[in-house]
């Protein structure tokens, strides 16, 4: 890791930043030659911290850094300036190597907020980031964050910098460039403490430096932040993968990878909390769609398995990682619907074993005559949640047995039972979060383009399907509403291929004729939402 103190120019050459450029070719030089003998020259600001740092390659960079003017305020700012017989004084002092001995000088003058006490406090700060790299400190730590936050905080010392820093820079730097690099000192003070909780293998220096300055800089978002993040991003793409009713079981083998892959996700959590950064809003984002991951697999096994218990443990879990209230309120009224379906759970008992059995139609009925006898809202709610879901497995259910009957070329049997599947969903549309009018629209477009079919249409046909799948999913948020809308159109093709081969007298390979025009119509229809 490039380290802002070991690699500082000013550092690499034995200066301090009151260097003129003749002095900084004629430092460059002498080093080389030292060094081409095998000898390291010392000078007195190197404090025996840092191991390795002169080479004839450092050097020549450090000379090429302070010819350039972006690169050498920060090096500047970030180095001891000797400008007085109090700096003299200290640096005297750790020619001694007597770090302390020159704490005291310059904590003793650094009182008030004159030009020179705010360079004292500089000069401070920096000689407590040194000595950290070399041991842990926490009055260092302490002591060097009160410092650089009262400076970067003051626009009178911002004022004192520009000033001196221009009365010694031979590069004429312009004044953009000193307004940006006032811009981003913060974040490269940032980037300064990375590398001390790196040097140290301690998170607290980030923590701690977040908690002063509540930002982050480059080096904390791809050292600390990036590799944690990979970390929850990957149990939280093994959660989004898991289908968990697909066997009719959440089994024991599929909760043990539930818990291991929210246990990976609660460690990363607990590591940007002891960072000082879980509410940062990367963070944030990350933890909604944790909790997102979570709230997609309760819904699974509340509407396909009825384990509301494990779906409400669940969904309790989920609320622990919320980023945002937008999904803390979407989770919240999760739970209220659980609670109400608890608080219903009596009428709900005769509904469940229809619905179990597979007898929908009925279920669905039963639902209206419940709903007809009692007219609590909260009650009809409950009830029209648990009439989308019935109407939806219909929906489903009959579809595939459609389908059955269709590729067996049954067509005068699986034609009505499409029309019957499409049309129990049709009539219930009012249940989904769908635009009825759009729908309206969808299907007129696909009766009107099912008639194009021909089997030049086959061609890549994986990846059609793959894609025109992708294109419903993205539009719905609720599996729900997906598959139900799924299940329309594809009823409503099947039943317009049916009536194309009537009118052309011959028959294809249905399925993948349908794949085909199915994505041509929808990606038109996205298209234009």
């Amino acid at each position: 890791m490039s380290n802002l103190l070991k690699n500082n120019a000013y550092h690499i050459l034995g200066l301090d930043t009151s260097a003129a450029q003749r002095d900084i070719q004629k430092r460059s030089k002498e080093i080389v030659k030292y060094l081409q003998i095998d000898d390291t020259p010392e000078y007195d600001l190197d404090l025996g911290v840092f191991e390795n740092f002169r080479t004839e390659d450092s050097v020549k960079d450090a000379v090429q850094k302070l010819t350039s003017p972006k690169k050498q305020i920060k090096d500047y700012f970030f180095w001891f300036h000797i400008a007085d017989e109090v700096d003299q004084q200290a640096v005297g002092i750790l020619r001694k190597k007597d770090p302390e001995g020159a704490i005291r000088v310059w904590e003793h003058n650094a009182e008030g907020d004159s030009t020179k006490a705010m360079f004292y406090k500089k000069n401070l700060a920096l000689l407590y980031c040194i000595l950290l790299f070399k041991e842990d400190d926490k009055r260092y730590l302490k002591e060097s964050l009160k410092l650089w936050h009262e400076l970067i905080s003051s626009t009178k010392f911002w004022s004192a910098f520009t000033k001196v820093y221009k009365h010694n820079d031979e590069l004429n730097t312009d004044q953009e460039i000193i307004s940006d690099f006032h811009k981003q000192a913060s974040s490269f003070l940032s980037d300064l403490y990375t590398e001390l909780s790196h040097a140290r293998g301690d998170d607290s220096y980030v923590a701690e430096f977040t908690k002063v300055f509540h930002l982050r800089g480059e080096k904390t978002e791809k050292v600390v932040m990036a590799p944690i993040f990979h970390e929850i991003t990957e149990a939280v793409e093994k959660l989004e993968a898991m289908k968990v009713s697909e066997d009719g079981d959440l089994d024991k083998e599929e909760a043990a990878l539930i818990k291991q892959h929210i246990g990976k996700i609660q460690e990363g959590c607990n590591k940007l909390i002891d960072l000082g950064l879980y509410d940062d809003s990367q963070s944030k984002t990350i933890r909604d769609r944790a909790a997102a991951a979570i709230r997609s697999i309760v819904i699974d096994i509340h509407n396909n398995l009825d384990d509301l218990p494990k779906a409400e443990q669940l969904l309790n879990i989920a609320m622990q990682f919320v980023g945002t209230s937008g999904m803390e309120n979407k989770l919240k009224q999760d739970l209220d619907q659980f609670h109400k379906n608890k608080k219903f759970s009596s009428t709900l008992e005769p509904i469940m074993a229809l619905m179990n059995d597979k007898k929908y139609i009925e279920a669905i009925a039963l639902i209206d005559k419940e709903k007809e006898e009692n007219k609590d809202p909260e009650f009809n709610k409950a009830m029209d949640a648990k009439k989308k879901e019935a109407v939806t497995l219909f929906g489903v259910s009959h579809f595939l047995a459609a389908r059955k009957e269709f590729e067996a070329k049954n067509w005068d049997t699986a034609v009505p039972m499409f029309e019957k599947s499409a049309s129990v969903i049709y009539e219930n549309l009012d249940l989904f979060d769908v635009n009825k009018e759009v729908i309206d629209s969808w299907l007129e477009t696909i009766k009107s383009n099912v008639k194009i079919i021909t089997s030049d249409n086959a061609n890549e046909i994986d990846e059609v399907h793959n894609k025109m799948k992708k294109q419903i999913d993205d539009a719905f948020d609720e599996r729900l509403e997906q598959v139900a809308i799924k299940v329309l159109i594809d009823s409503y093709f099947y039943i317009g291929m049916r009536q194309v081969t009537k009118d052309q007298g011959g028959g294809w390979g249905w399925s993948w004729v349908w794949w085909i025009i199915g994505f041509l119509v929808i990606r038109a229809i996205f298209s234009d939402w």
